[in-house]
């Protein structure tokens, strides 16, 4: 097991057992600027260095001389504070973040109030960002299927809408948006972080295909980005294989 695998498999067992330590984050962040945040309030964290006053900070942030990757650092250095003034502060610029800044700011809002909450009461929370972002305990998802054959008939597309459906209700799942591109049928659904994602669409492959056997078991799931068919076209005619292509 990776331990990407087995991270993942630690958070299904917290939200199952103890959902209310579980705070998904609704906005989507970039991955890329999720591992840059992180590793930027680490450095700082380790640092310790807490000697500048909010106040000053706070005149900093809102400095226009100064640059973004400057402001980048502030907004780290007021989360490691874990106060409620420098919350404030962050949650004051998020207001009217520049545009360059809108996902660091927000990062670094979420982080600050995990901080606060951990201090106040005590008790330690989760927060789980993802491309897509997600709402209360459910991730968003994208995940699609395609054909054997060039498109989908009307009852073909009946079967599927209600499979989906019944899978996603029956696991306290959302389906947001559902659309056919020729071959393709791509969905959007928000799922309960402790659901195994990839297991209940293996499932739903295998109902699907008793009516008709249309469906390859190719699939491609990701909770980073938008799919398209583009997208699609390209990873389906590079994998071959009859499996999940999961980028989570």
């Amino acid at each position: 097991m990776s331990d990407q695998e087995e991270m993942l498999n630690k958070m299904r067992e917290i939200a199952l057992l103890n959902p209310e330590n579980i705070r998904i984050i609704e906005a989507s962040v970039n991955s890329e600027i999720q591992l840059e945040f992180f590793e930027t309030l680490q450095s700082v964290i380790k640092l310790k260095n807490t000697a500048d006053e909010p106040q000053e900070l706070f005149k900093a942030l809102n400095n226009p001389s100064n640059s973004l990757i400057k402001k980048k650092e502030i907004l780290v250095k007021l989360v490691s504070y874990g106060e409620v003034e420098t919350y404030r502060i962050i949650e004051s610029y998020l207001k009217n973040p520049e545009p360059e800044l809108k996902s660091w700011a927000y990062m670094a809002y979420q982080q600050a109030r995990m901080f606060l909450e951990s201090n106040l009461l005590e008790e330690s929370k989760i927060y789980i960002a993802s491309g897509l972002g997600g709402k209360d305990h459910r991730l968003r998802y994208n995940f699609a299927f395609t054909s054997k054959n060039k498109s989908f008939d009307k009852t073909q597309k009946s079967i599927i809408n209600g499979e989906i459906e019944y899978f996603l209700k029956k696991n306290d799942g959302i389906i947001e948006q559902l659309k056919y591109k020729k071959s393709f049928v791509i969905c959007t659904a928000l799922v309960p972080i402790h659901i195994n994602l990839v297991e209940m669409i293996q499932d739903m492959i295998l109902e699907i295909n008793q009516y008709g056997n249309f469906l390859k078991e190719n699939v491609f799931l990701t909770n980073e980005k938008q799919i398209t068919e583009v997208d699609l076209e390209h990873i389906f005619n590079e994998d071959k294989s009859d499996n999940i292509a999961d980028k989570d």
